[in-house]
């Protein structure tokens, strides 16, 4: 029986699973979880979130492992729902809901998983608490995995390992020898005492942030469907400031068909056949479908816009302009009763549904993009791209707008090239575009960023590679300088970031997930034949 191992348990591990499972021959398959609890995931923890975070993606948008996630729901006795203020006419498919409830949908569809593979006849071990140091390779074919257990260092050996330890996040978190403080656990934020608080980001880590904070120290009221915020302190001095390289914030959830319709100009086919012209000018070819399929979408959107914009250095200014212009609050405030709008009227902004769909069709060309076209794009189209699937609940956004008409909440945009600083009293200081801003603490919300091989924190793994700094390529299994070892898969999110930036997701997840299970079955499935 062939043996695989499995660094973590969230949802990549999940979908690992699932699509392992579909092996006519049995497998012995162990899951490594450093956490006491197996199958939830970081993002869905609740042990690391507070269950007043909401999850980005509706319902129907995340793909089921056994069973949709609405079915799952609607089989939960009300007793439970109503533990989530939530009853059976709220369950729908293009509902939000809190990220620790997906945890629960998850760890219940990872059991289910479980059971449901070793009926079909393969081995499921489940190790928690058991943190995985170190990945030997060596030349009988098989790979070994050191791993804490308690007090004790163990060892065992698989056919194939695949790393699916999602995020990764610094304990400490600097940024110009600045130590900030991590809002992972979200304890580390409701147990803060300080005032003048600084929050680094102004996408969906950091309105989470803000939202935990204004539960800490105060609470949300909503009456005729506004929300406001009442301080629990009547001496209350908060004062939060999010931070960002713009000072502006994603714009709310609007309406769209899904199933997705299909694009008129940036098609797959349009894609392959630019990519079959060669890398040279492939962006730049690419932008300009781009341009033609919003065209299509919106006749008057580019038109509206400065003249940049037809520019590919000049569409992401553009694109950002007006509520730059506006103002970062100010313009989700105004912007937030549009998305409402579309969602009561049920129709979709033209533009914003076009630019929401060809992330899929930008992705596929980025692997043959030469260095310096794939950091033009990381530079300047990937900031769009990135604010048009960051999509905020409405809910999320109705908080942060109660905070800031309570006064207790600014955006801000940072100097280019902003540096950060300590002072002689420990208050951390920041150039923006107002001048100088001051914190008594700052929080770290800026999401995953991307890493190499060489970052992996199995360093005999990392030694045993042919060049730890070359990206990892679908079907993502590393290139190891062993020509006989045994494969070694890495779907770990820093890594996978580095030449796939749209990774986060649980569709994503998914997809990553069923490319590896493939991989390793194909080839079992040759040796065998």
């Amino acid at each position: 029986m062939r043996k695989i191992g499995i660094v973590g348990s969230g949802p990549t591990a999940i979908y690992l699973l699932k699509h392992l499972s579909s092996s006519d021959d049995p497998l012995a398959i162990t899951f490594f979880e450093a956490s006491p609890r197996a199958g939830t995931g970081m993002p869905y923890d609740p042990a690391l979130n507070a269950d007043y975070m909401l999850c980005n993606a509706f319902s129907r948008e995340i793909p089921a492992p056994v069973r949709p996630l609405v079915d799952w729901l609607r089989e939960q006795p009300a007793r439970e729902l109503g533990e989530w203020e939530l009853s059976a006419h709220d369950l729908t498919a293009r509902a939000f809901y809190p990220r620790v409830l997906i945890g629960e949908y998850l760890h219940s569809q990872f059991s289910e998983l479980c059971e449901n593979a070793r009926d079909i006849g393969h081995e499921i071990d489940i190790l928690t608490e058991c943190r995985v140091t170190d990945i030997e390779t060596a030349n009988d074919m098989r790979s070994t995995v050191r791993y804490e257990c308690g007090q004790s260092i163990k060892t065992l050996q698989f056919d194939a390992v695949v790393i699916a330890s999602g995020h990764s996040w610094p304990d400490v978190p600097e940024i110009d020898g600045v130590k900030l403080v991590s809002p992972w656990p979200y304890t580390n934020i409701t147990e803060m005492d300080q005032n003048d608080i600084g929050v680094l980001g102004s996408s969906l880590s950091a309105i989470d942030i803000v939202i935990t904070l204004g539960h800490a120290r105060g609470e949300f009221q909503e009456s005729g469907g506004r929300i406001s915020w009442l301080a629990a302190d009547t001496d209350n001095a908060l004062r939060i400031t999010m931070v960002s390289k713009m000072g502006i914030m994603p714009e709310g959830d609007f309406y769209y068909p899904f199933p997705y319709e299909p694009l008129t100009c940036l098609t797959r086919d349009a894609m392959d056949f630019e990519i079959d012209q060669g890398s040279d000018g492939l962006l730049d070819r690419v932008f300009q479908l781009l341009c033609d399929e919003l065209d299509v979408a919106d006749p008057d959107y580019l038109d509206r816009l400065p003249e940049t914009a037809r520019t590919l250095e000049g569409f992401g200014p553009a694109y950002f302009s007006d509520r730059r212009e506006v103002g970062g609050l100010r313009a989700v405030k105004r912007d937030l009763l549009e998305s409402r709008e579309t969602m009561r009227c049920k129709e979709t902004i033209p533009h914003r549904y076009a630019l929401l769909r060809a992330h899929e069709a930008i992705d596929h060309i980025l692997r043959q993009l030469s260095e310096e076209d794939y950091w033009r794009f990381l530079d300047h189209l990937m900031p769009v791209f990135a604010d048009c699937y960051a999509a905020v609940p409405h809910l999320s956004l109705a908080r942060v707008t109660a905070l800031f008409d309570a006064g207790v909440l600014a955006l801000v945009a940072t100097e280019e090239e902003a540096e950060f600083g300590l002072s002689d009293d420990g208050i951390i200081e920041i150039d923006s575009e107002d001048g100088t801003i001051r914190f008594d603490v700052m929080l770290d919300a800026r999401g995953q960023s991307p890493s190499s091989p060489a970052d992996l924190p199995f360093p005999s793994l990392v030694k045993a590679l042919r060049d730890p700094e070359e990206p990892v390529l679908r079907p993502f299994i590393l290139d190891l300088a062993k020509a006989d070892a045994s494969p070694i898969y890495c779907l770990a999110l820093p890594q996978l970031l580095e030449r796939y930036p749209f990774s986060q997701g649980l569709l994503e997840c998914s997809k990553n997930a069923r490319h590896v299970a493939d991989d390793i079955l194909r080839k079992w499935n040759k040796q065998g034949s």
